[in-house]
C-alpha cells in the first residue's frame, strides 16, 4: 500500500503539488469570504440585493477575464514574477475589503482582490498544462479541482463559523493572511516552468505585441466579418445596414428615459396598529386601475379590492369604508378622515389630464417593510423634492429620509442604457482599424475615447472598462490577421466558452439566490436535529445548527469524495458528450429545488449538482490543456476562465433581479428554480447543437 501512494505521488512533479496547495489555500479563502459575503452585505452592511447583484455582477467578471491578459505576459515574460503580485493583491485586497463598511469603499477593495485572483488564476493552470501530458492530463486536473474544493469545503465549515461567531469581518482578515502570506513560499520553492531549449533565442515580443496577441482571440469573430466584408460585395452592405439601424435603434434607447411608461404612486396611513395603504397605476396601453389593501401587521393574508374605472371611485365609497371597519380602523378618528381625503384627492389628481406632482415620482412598497423611490428624470428637479419628502414622510418606516438622500438619488437620472450603443461603437471602430490597418490615424480612436468621457449618463467605473476595451481595440492595429483559419478556429474555441457559460449562469446562484433562499426558506431543523443527535451519542454537546455557508460545504463535500473516482470514469471519454451529461446532472439538482423547501430535498438538489459540477467541469479545463499550443498554454487556460466572466455577470445580476421579483415579491420560489433549469436545459441542447454543425475534431 505504501508503493501504491509513493507511485501515485511520483506521476506528478513537485511543482503539481505545490501549485495545488496554493489553489487549495486560495480556494479555500475565496469561498470561504463568499459563503456568506451576500448575506454579510445585505445584514450587516445594510447594501440592498440588487446592489449585491451589481458588486457580484462586476466583480466576478473582472476576475474571470482578467486571466486573459494576465495568462499571454506569464506566457511572455514568466509565471514566478506574475504569481507573486497576484499573491500581494489578494492579500490587501482581503484586508481592505474586512475594514470597509460603505457600498463604493467595498467595490473597490473588492476590486484589488479581483486583479489578484485574475492573474493567480491562469498561472495555476498553466502550470499544470505544462508539467502534464495526455496520459495524466485528465487525472491531474481532476486533482486540481478536488484541491479546491478541499479548500471551499473545510473554509466555511471549520473556520467561517467560528471566526464569524466572533466578527464577520475576521473571516475576510483570514483570507488575507492565507492569500498574502503565499508570496514566501513562491519566492522560496516556486520554479518557473516555462523554460527555452537549448539554443533557442530568447522571446523579444514587446509588451504592446504580447497584449495584442492576447486578444487574437476574443477578436477572432471580428476578423473573420472584416475578411467576409472585404470578400463580398452583398454581404458588406447587409452588415452595413444592419449595423447602421441597431446604431440607430441602440441611439434611440439611450435617448428614451428609462421610467416613462408605468408610473406607480402610493399613499397610505396607519392607526391603530393597522396599515392603510392606497396603489394607483398609470399605464396609457393598459387599463388604469385602483387598488388599496389593508394588511394587518405579521399577516401574509392582504384583503384587497381594485377598481378600474376610476371615474366611478364615489361608488365604493360603501365598500371602502366597509373594508376600514373590518380592518380595523376607527371611522370617527377624524385624522382618518383627513388621510382619506387626502388620499382620494391624489388618487383623482393622478387620473386627471393635468401633470400633477405625483406623475414626477412614483413611492413603490414592494414588501411590508420594503419600498423604492423612482424618480422620473423627464420631470422632476429639485425644487420638487420638498413635496416629495411630504410623501415619503406618510409611511412610518421612512421618517428618517432627508433631502440630502433623495440629492444623491438624483445623480442617478442621469443614468442611460448605454451597453448596446457602446458594443456597436466597438464593432464599428473595430472594423474600421481592421481596414485601414497601420495606415490609421490614431486621432480616430482616440477621439472615440473623448466622446466615450463626454458622453452623459455612465458612470466612473463604466467609463473606466469602456476605456480599457476601447484602448485593446488598438491592438488589431498589430494584430496579423491574415491566417483565416487560424482565426476560425479562435472563434470556435470562443463560441464552445460561450455557451459552456449557461451552465455557470446556475453555478453562481450558490453564492447568492440559494443562500437567501436558505435563509429565508429552508426549514433545517430536521436536519438540526439530526446532527446534533449524531453528535450526542459520541459525547459531543454543541447546538449545530445549518447556516448559509453550509450550502458551499455541501458542494465541495460531495467533490471532494466523489471527484478523484469521476475523474477516473471519464478520464477516456469523449469531452462534450461528458460536458453534456454532467450538465444535465447538475440541471435535474437545480430543478429539484423547486419541488419542496424541505432541507433534505434541498440537500439531495445541491448534491446532484455537485455530481454534474465535477463530471463536467475538470474535462472541460483538461481538454483546453490539452489542445492549447505548447507556447501559449497561460494564455489558453486564461481565456478558458471567460466562462466565468459571462456566468457570473449574468448570473449574479440576473439571479438578483428574479430572486427579488419571484422570491421577495411574488413569493414564488418555485419559479425562480424552474426558471434556471431551463438555462441548464437550453445550455445542453445548444452543446449539442455545436456538436454536431460546428465541430469537426472528434471531442
Amino acid at each position: 500500500m505504501t508503493n501504491e501512494k509513493t507511485g501515485f505521488f511520483k506521476k506528478f512533479p513537485p511543482q503539481f503539488w505545490l501549485v495545488v496547495i496554493f489553489e487549495f489555500f486560495e480556494r479555500g479563502s475565496y469561498y470561504g469570504m463568499m459563503s456568506f459575503i451576500s448575506v454579510y452585505f445585505t445584514d450587516s452592511l445594510n447594501i440592498p440585493k440588487e446592489s449585491v447583484g451589481v458588486i457580484k455582477g462586476v466583480i466576478q467578471p473582472l476576475l474571470y477575464f482578467l486571466p486573459i491578459i494576465s495568462g499571454a505576459v506569464a506566457d511572455r515574460f514568466g509565471y514566478r514574477k506574475i504569481l507573486m503580485v497576484a499573491f500581494a493583491l489578494l492579500g490587501s485586497g482581503y484586508f481592505l475589503t474586512s475594514q470597509m463598511t460603505t457600498y463604493s469603499s467595498v467595490f473597490i477593495a473588492l476590486v484589488i482582490m479581483g486583479f489578484g485572483a485574475g492573474m493567480f488564476k491562469p498561472i495555476i493552470s498553466g502550470t499544470i498544462a505544462r508539467v502534464t501530458d495526455e496520459k495524466n492530463s485528465t487525472q491531474a486536473f481532476g486533482i486540481f479541482y478536488w484541491s479546491i474544493n478541499l479548500g471551499a469545503f473545510m473554509f466555511p465549515l471549520f473556520l467561517v463559523p467560528f471566526l464569524k461567531s466572533m466578527n464577520p469581518a475576521y473571516v475576510i482578515i483570514a483570507s488575507a493572511i492565507c492569500t498574502g502570506s503565499l508570496i514566501i513560499p513562491t519566492a522560496l520553492l516556486y520554479k518557473d516552468p516555462v523554460k527555452r531549449a537549448k539554443g533557442e533565442k530568447r522571446d523579444e515580443t514587446s509588451l504592446i505585441q504580447t497584449l495584442a496577441n492576447a486578444f487574437e482571440i476574443i477578436y477572432s469573430p471580428l476578423v473573420l466579418l472584416h475578411h467576409k466584408i472585404k470578400n463580398s460585395l452583398l454581404f458588406r452592405y447587409i452588415t452595413i445596414s444592419i449595423l447602421l439601424l441597431l446604431f440607430i435603434f441602440s441611439i434611440s434607447l439611450y435617448i428614451k428615459p428609462r421610467q416613462s411608461e408605468l408610473k406607480i404612486s402610493e399613499f397610505g396611513f396607519e392607526s391603530g396598529g393597522k396599515y392603510l395603504l392606497f396603489n394607483v397605476n398609470r399605464n396609457m396601453s393598459r387599463k388604469e386601475n385602483f387598488s388599496f389593501i389593508l394588511p394587518e401587521k405579521n399577516s401574509d393574508q392582504l384583503p384587497s379590492i381594485t377598481i378600474f374605472k376610476p371615474d366611478s371611485l364615489p361608488l365604493y365609497k360603501e365598500e371602502l369604508v366597509k373594508k376600514l371597519k373590518d380592518g380595523g380602523f376607527i371611522i370617527s378618528d377624524l385624522k382618518i378622515e383627513d388621510a382619506l381625503a387626502r388620499s382620494l384627492s391624489k388618487i383623482s389628481a393622478l387620473f386627471s389630464n393635468e401633470t400633477t406632482i405625483q406623475y414626477k415620482y412614483s413611492i413603490k412598497k414592494d414588501q411590508k417593510d420594503s419600498f423604492r423611490i423612482v424618480l422620473n428624470p423627464d420631470k422632476f428637479t429639485r425644487n420638487d423634492i420638498n413635496t416629495l419628502l411630504n410623501d415619503i414622510h406618510q409611511y412610518p418606516a421612512l421618517k428618517g429620509i432627508t433631502a440630502d438622500d433623495i440629492n444623491k438619488s438624483m445623480e442617478n437620472l442621469k443614468s442611460r442604457p448605454f451597453f448596446l450603443l457602446f458594443l456597436l461603437s466597438v464593432i464599428i471602430v473595430s472594423l474600421f482599424v481592421l481596414k485601414n490597418g497601420s495606415k490609421i490615424s490614431i486621432l480616430f480612436p482616440v477621439l472615440a475615447m473623448v466622446i466615450l468621457w463626454i458622453i452623459p449618463g455612465l458612470g466612473l467605473l463604466g467609463r473606466i472598462i469602456c476605456t480599457i476595451i476601447y484602448f485593446s481595440i488598438l491592438s488589431l492595429i498589430i494584430i496579423k490577421s491574415d491566417d483565416i483559419h487560424k482565426f476560425n478556429d479562435h472563434a470556435k474555441f470562443l463560441l464552445m466558452i460561450l455557451l459552456y457559460s449557461g451552465f455557470w449562469v446556475l453555478y453562481f446562484q450558490m453564492f447568492d439566490s440559494v443562500l437567501w433562499y436558505v435563509q429565508a426558506y429552508v426549514d433545517a431543523s430536521s436536519l438540526n436535529m439530526a446532527v446534533n443527535k449524531f453528535l450526542g451519542f459520541f459525547g459531543i454537546t454543541i447546538n449545530w445548527f445549518f447556516d448559509v455557508e453550509h450550502v458551499t460545504v455541501i458542494n465541495a463535500g460531495v467533490i471532494i469524495l466523489l471527484q478523484l473516482f469521476i475523474s477516473n470514469i471519464v478520464k477516456n471519454l469523449k469531452a462534450l458528450p461528458t460536458m453534456m451529461t454532467g450538465i444535465g446532472v447538475a440541471t435535474i439538482g437545480m430543478g429539484i429545488l423547486a419541488i419542496s423547501t424541505d432541507i433534505w430535498i434541498f440537500i439531495t438538489g445541491i448534491v446532484l449538482f455537485s455530481i454534474g459540477e465535477m463530471t463536467a467541469h475538470p474535462k472541460f479545463i483538461s481538454y483546453i490543456g490539452i489542445t492549447a499550443p505548447p507556447d501559449k498554454k497561460a494564455m489558453y487556460m486564461g481565456y478558458l476562465f471567460l466562462y466565468g466572466v459571462f456566468g457570473s455577470s449574468v448570473g449574479g445580476i440576473l439571479g438578483a433581479k428574479l430572486y427579488v421579483h419571484f422570491v421577495d415579491n411574488l413569493n414564488q420560489p418555485r419559479t425562480l428554480w424552474l426558471i434556471f433549469s431551463g438555462i441548464g436545459l437550453l445550455t445542453i441542447i445548444s452543446l449539442l447543437l455545436y456538436n454536431k454543425f460546428i465541430v469537426k475534431k472528434d471531442m
